[in-house]
């Protein structure tokens, strides 16, 4: 009896000292102090160049490893923002090693989204942000800033307007004024307006800019008899040549729903018969294995949208390069949720369609495949029935 009882007071000496050492490797972990390890930029300014953009280095970064002093995983973010701004808002970058390469073309973009002006030299700052697991005991690098002269990647060929509607008897308005929000086309992005909206059949329209007078100019087929599906659209109006030429867009022959998007790079105009007006969720959220949640039961906070304006959400998020996911408007799946209608994807963005148990067909629509891994803002947008995915 006193043997075992020797090799029970061992065992729980062994355990107090195991308990007492793993505590104390615990609360040894330290924040390194801000500016105590050094982020480095290859160069400090630089003339961007739309030759090889995609594939010439533009700037590295690279830094030296923290030390938190224990051996344990350490997340590196990269931040970046105008030189004048304080790192409130700043653009992020999850980086893994001990350098980040950027490309003409990845400069080119994230200086034109900080709003320098194409040919006009501006200025960025980034450092780098560590921190343990959950976020634990955050450190700043220093920060190093960066001179940036853009080039204009942007080929319009038509000028954009700040707003487009459409006019017609083939949409409410029937010709009158003043229009009804419904027929404000929801811009895209930089170069592109859309809408899903109902089309009566058989009958006309044109795109305008303002909602109380017909704009000058509008916006017309380039002639008449073009199909209801696709074609070339121009600007119409007092200065263009000839005045006012062109013709209005004939709809298709059957009445429904369809989207409609007008491209002002390319001077083309679609119009896609789609399943149904998309009228936008209270809340949403993106789950899938592409997030850092994956496919849970349930997503948090972390992975909710903000709702920027009546029909559009955004969030910025870390994606894996392959993963899945899909847009959901509860914590748990939702019915409906918001997929794609094709597989087929450019990378960029592409159209959203209305998942569930009551859509035609049920279920229906594709998983979104992230295309890089990296750091994206997603812009999801109910008017135009479009997502876009902004690295």
């Amino acid at each position: 009896m006193k043997i075992i009882h020797k090799y029970i007071v061992a065992i729980a000496l062994v355990s107090i000292f195991v308990s007492c050492t793993d505590s104390e490797n615990l609360y040894s972990a330290k924040a390194p102090e801000n500016g105590s390890f050094e982020i480095t930029s290859s160069v400090t300014n630089v003339i961007l160049n739309e030759t090889d953009a995609e594939t010439e280095t533009a700037l590295t970064l690279s830094w030296n490893n923290p030390s938190y002093g224990v051996d344990t995983p350490v997340t590196y973010t990269l931040e970046m923002d105008l030189n004048d701004n304080d790192f409130s808002s700043p653009r992020t970058f999850s980086v893994t090693g001990n350098e980040r390469v950027f490309t003409h073309a990845d400069l080119n973009y994230y200086a034109l989204e900080f709003g320098i002006a194409p040919n006009i030299e501006g200025q960025i700052k980034v450092r780098l942000k560590t921190s343990l697991k959950y976020g634990a005991l955050q450190s700043y690098s220093n920060s190093v800033s960066v001179a940036l002269t853009p080039y204009d990647t942007l080929n319009l060929l038509y000028e954009m307007p700040a707003e487009l509607y459409l006019q017609g008897d083939a949409v409410p308005s029937n010709w009158g004024t003043p229009l009804p929000e419904s027929q404000k086309m929801s811009q895209i992005d930089d170069h592109r307006f859309g809408l899903i909206t109902q089309l009566v059949g058989g009958k006309s329209y044109a795109f305008i800019s303002t909602p109380t007078t017909w704009s000058d100019p509008a916006y017309v087929a380039l002639e008449s008899g073009q199909s209801a599906f696709e074609g070339d659209f121009r600007p119409a109006g007092s200065m263009t040549v000839p005045q006012w030429g062109g013709s209005p867009l004939s709809s298709p022959s059957t009445t429904g729903i369809y989207k409609i998007i007008i491209d002002f790079t390319t001077g083309k105009y679609s119009v896609t018969s789609t399943p149904s007006l998309l009228p936008p969720p209270t809340d949403l959220y993106i789950i899938g294995d592409a997030t850092p949640l994956g496919w849970a039961a349930n997503v948090d906070a972390t992975q909710k949208f903000t709702k920027i304006s009546d029909y559009v959400f955004e969030i910025t998020i870390p994606l894996t390069s392959g993963g899945a996911f899909t847009f959901i408007t509860a914590t748990s799946y939702s019915d409906p949720a918001y997929k794609t209608n094709t597989n087929i994807q450019d990378g960029s963005g592409g159209d959203i369609i209305a998942s569930g148990s009551a859509t035609n067909p049920a279920w229906g629509g594709d998983n979104i495949i992230a295309p890089s891994t990296g750091t994206f803002t997603i812009r999801v947008d109910f008017k135009s029935g479009t997502y876009l995915l902004i690295p």
